[in-house]
């Protein structure tokens, strides 16, 4: 699907990927994840990211994943793949076969690195520009890749590659970091992440929208509208209606279980599971979200809540 840089802003939800008690891919969970994302009014999906635990999948998998995705979504909204890499031979073959099985974007990481190499990061990026022909969503995910990407060097990144159009933000403190590089590249697209936790608060910095898998979706698009319209008020009011909830989902190593058991309870996937060693929740941390829910009166018909 053909995107624009003004149809790209909005919601984008990450899809994570659902697996069945026998540790297989939950194509019918995954299907309902997919109409979740166009009932929800976002602007896209993102899939094959940390949290849809594409470290954890075979690559047989990940082609299976997209094959299904772009089938499913039958261009209705624009499928974003993260593609990072170890090797900047696999980086091009991921790049190369997404392309052909409908990719509309690609989120990239810079590879892991004990500190910054700046040419060893040109290099990778130089193999993606030189492989892809739809945008690239640069990753600033230092938890993950180990690399703090300052605004000068995603300047050079951004001029070098054309292709990254965009920036996917998870390097906290992310309002005052998205000040600082709409400072000097102004024509740049900035995502925030982190389940949402800063969502109202990047919106306001300049964020072009949010990339981030929170199991109620349609929040942060009713946020977002609201936004974009000026009903400041009703987007506050949202927003930290729904906070205690972001927070919790936002929980440091078990955001993932947290996520899945949520989308459980709202039956869009069938079971929980995640692939060891990503960690499950013990039985302690359901009962506290079980009440969470309870108390923001989301226990029983999940279906039908007020934003």
């Amino acid at each position: 699907m053909e995107t624009t840089k003004k149809s790209f802003s909005g919601v984008h939800f990450m899809l994570p990927t659902p697996f069945n008690d026998n540790g297989k891919v939950d194509y019918k969970s995954l299907g309902n994840l997919v109409e979740l994302s166009v009932n929800s009014g976002c602007s896209g999906v993102v899939t094959l990211g940390v949290m849809g635990e594409a470290n954890r999948m075979l690559d047989s998998e990940r082609t299976s994943v997209l094959e299904f995705l772009n089938k499913a979504m039958n261009n209705r909204l624009p499928i974003t793949v993260g593609v990072s890499s170890e090797s900047n031979f696999v980086l091009q073959s991921r790049i190369i076969e997404s392309q052909d099985l409908g990719a509309s974007a690609f989120l990239i990481c810079p590879p892991r690195m004990n500190k910054l190499n700046e040419i060893t990061l040109l290099d990778y990026f130089r193999t993606a520009q030189e492989s892809s022909e739809i945008p690239i969503v640069l990753q600033d995910l230092p938890s993950e890749s180990g690399i703090f990407l300052n605004p000068e060097i995603i300047k050079k990144l951004k001029t070098e590659f054309p292709l990254i159009e965009m920036l996917k933000l998870e390097d906290p403190p992310t309002p005052q970091k998205i000040s600082k590089i709409l400072e000097t590249i102004p024509d740049i697209l900035i995502f925030g992440g982190l389940g949402g936790a800063f969502f109202l608060e990047e919106l306001q910095r300049g964020a072009s929208g949010t990339m981030t898998g929170f199991a109620y979706p349609e929040v942060l698009t009713s946020i977002y509208q609201n936004v974009k319209v000026q009903n400041l008020d009703k987007a506050i009011n949202t927003f930290y209606k729904w906070l205690p909830l972001i927070r919790y989902e936002n929980s440091v190593g078990i955001g993932l279980s947290i996520r899945k058991n949520v989308l459980k309870h709202r039956n869009f996937i069938k079971s929980s599971n995640v692939r060891k060693p990503t960690p499950e929740i013990d039985t302690e941390t359901l009962e506290e979200l079980k009440s969470l829910l309870s108390t923001m009166k989301l226990d029983e018909d999940s279906e039908n809540f007020s934003l």
